[in-house]
């Protein structure tokens, strides 16, 4: 193991591995204009929801009662138009996300990233085999409890 640590080899397997994931990063950004930066950053705000979920486990563990995890059930009338899916976006202090990553087949959505005593709205938008969006539907107005 000391040998191929010397030798560098490590070293440039990691910098290769670093350097295709930032070609990857760039082609996707590029390519998907108008959804790529979003898409990335839902990717991150996902990621790093999934590391704070873990260090509020660990925090559980530790002796600290769990608080009460809060969701919000979507659900809305199909589209009469031939489509693939909807978008569901949501507004909040944060702005407003789009929540879902690949379009949502089902009439449904379930939001579990709210946090209590948080104020959300909510549209959806159908989209289309091309992927166009539909205009967006009545937008809806959600208080999660504390």
């Amino acid at each position: 193991m000391r040998s191929f640590l010397k030798s560098g080899k490590l070293l440039k397997i990691t910098l290769g591995v670093l350097v295709l994931a930032v070609a990857w990063i760039a082609f996707q950004l590029g390519t998907h204009r108008h959804t790529g930066i979003l898409r990335t950053l839902t990717e991150a705000k996902h990621f790093l929801s999934d590391a704070s979920m873990s260090a509020g486990a660990q925090q559980q563990k530790a002796g600290g009662p769990p608080g009460p995890q809060h969701k919000v059930t979507l659900s809305w009338k199909a589209s009469p138009s031939p489509i693939v899916g909807y978008n569901v976006y949501r507004r909040g202090t944060s702005g407003v996300v789009r929540l879902n990553l690949e379009p949502v087949p089902a009439t449904t959505y379930i939001d579990t990233t709210v946090k209590a005593g948080e104020t959300y709205f909510y549209v959806t938008k159908a989209v289309n085999a091309k992927g166009t969006e539909s205009t967006p539907s009545n937008e809806v107005r959600v208080d999660v409890p504390q």
